[in-house]
């Protein structure tokens, strides 16, 4: 089951290959179609793979803390987001202490750029997956996906950064046949990246929703369509919070022991300072 992250960059990416269809279809009609509508595919599709790895990594939290005792990797980065033990002490009086957590993930890695393999690599090593964007783009069985990744992204820095001016302050030309061969590695190696995760912590099922039996008169058909929805959508807060507690319960137990240790260390401290005095005296 894809995670929720990969819906919604499939729905990005659909997107992207809409515009430059768009593109071929005018260019090909006799029209005059300014090749902007194809830069503009190449810098949201980067957008969509900076956002999958964001978004997949804060939807994959709790189900990993839920199977999995953190690592060391791990805690340092809740640390590094802001989960101290001040935070901590906050959070158990918090209504929604994972959504806490979640917000503070999601902030701390909107500070980095995660379009290149080795920054991506790196942020999924606290989940016990090494060379995750190698092993996708083998998983794919194509050659050239990582290649072709890697220019994309390049093209992008160019037209947001530049805007696809050369050295020479001509603007480059773009082949959008060539940027459909681009996207479509991107779409292979997300995919390939996303079946990886959902096997190390597969995507939570939703419960089934319950159905009332109908006692009197017939309800109408759109009522009680809305009213399944919002039992299935009920359902699924109930499981989501399950494991928010489960997860919380696991960073508190490890807040707990960093607590002590800081506890020790203050003790003996104190204990050296007290034994100078005296020596001092």
């Amino acid at each position: 089951m894809p995670s929720n992250a990969y819906v919604k960059f499939h729905k990005t990416a659909r997107r992207c290959d809409t515009l430059v269809t768009a593109y071929n279809t005018l260019h090909a009609n006799g029209n005059e179609a300014p090749k902007d509508i194809v830069r503009g595919a190449v810098v949201l599709a980067v957008a969509a793979l900076d956002a999958y790895v964001t978004d997949v990594f804060v939807e994959k939290l709790a189900t990993y803390l839920k199977k999995h005792r953190p690592g060391d990797q791990l805690i340092e980065l809740l640390f590094s987001a802001g989960l101290d033990t001040r935070e901590a002490l906050h959070l158990l009086t918090n209504k929604r202490p994972y959504r806490r957590i979640r917000n503070l993930v999601r902030t701390y890695y909107a500070t980095y750029t995660t379009q290149k393999f080795n920054v991506i690599d790196s942020v999924f090593k606290v989940y016990g997956l090494k060379n995750l964007t190698q092993n996708a783009a083998q998983k794919s069985g194509k050659a050239h996906v990582l290649t072709r990744v890697e220019n994309l992204v390049e093209r992008r820095h160019e037209i947001a950064h530049a805007g696809d001016y050369n050295q020479h302050n001509r603007i480059q030309d773009i082949d959008p046949n060539r940027i459909k061969l681009w996207l479509t590695a991107l779409e292979d190696l997300v995919k390939g990246m996303d079946e990886i995760l959902c096997l190390r912590i597969p995507t939570p099922a939703a419960r089934p929703a319950r159905v009332a039996a109908v006692i009197a008169a017939p309800i109408p058909a759109a009522v009680a369509h809305e009213a399944e929805e919002a039992e299935a959508e009920r359902d699924e807060e109930l499981a989501q919070a399950d494991e928010e507690a489960e997860g919380l319960a696991q960073i508190f137990e490890f807040v707990d022991e960093r607590m002590d240790e800081e506890l020790e260390e203050d003790y003996m401290d104190r204990a050296v300072l007290e034994e100078g005095e005296f020596d001092d005296a």
